[in-house]
């Protein structure tokens, strides 16, 4: 998957923060599609594969599009605004993960 190096990124980034300092405490699950919108992995934040049955948020996007956001060609904002992607659950969870990917994507 070409968004796999972005992946093992926020992997790393995970296991070197101190997981009483992290703002953001709630499990996500990412839905990668291909350019089809055919399902080719789903993973869990906190990072593992596999579905998390009681994810907080989840987030359907392509395989593609999450690498343009992980290289920061594109803002995770502007494929919501193009409906690339498809966030829903707790509206208060998702918003701090969507602030955490502005702020990364601001550097």
């Amino acid at each position: 998957m070409k968004s796999d190096e972005i992946i093992e990124k926020i992997r790393n980034k995970l296991k070197e923060s101190d997981p009483g300092k992290r703002t953001v405490v709630n499990t996500f699950q990412f839905n990668f599609t291909d350019s089809d919108g055919i399902l080719i992995k789903s993973m869990a934040l906190d990072i593992y594969e596999g579905k998390a049955p009681d994810a907080d948020g989840r987030v359907t996007i392509a395989d593609e599009d999450f690498y343009l956001v992980g290289t920061k060609q594109k803002t995770f904002e502007q494929i919501l605004e193009q409906d690339r992607a498809k966030i829903d659950g707790d509206a208060e969870a998702i918003n701090k993960m969507l602030d955490k990917f502005r702020l990364n994507s601001q550097n």
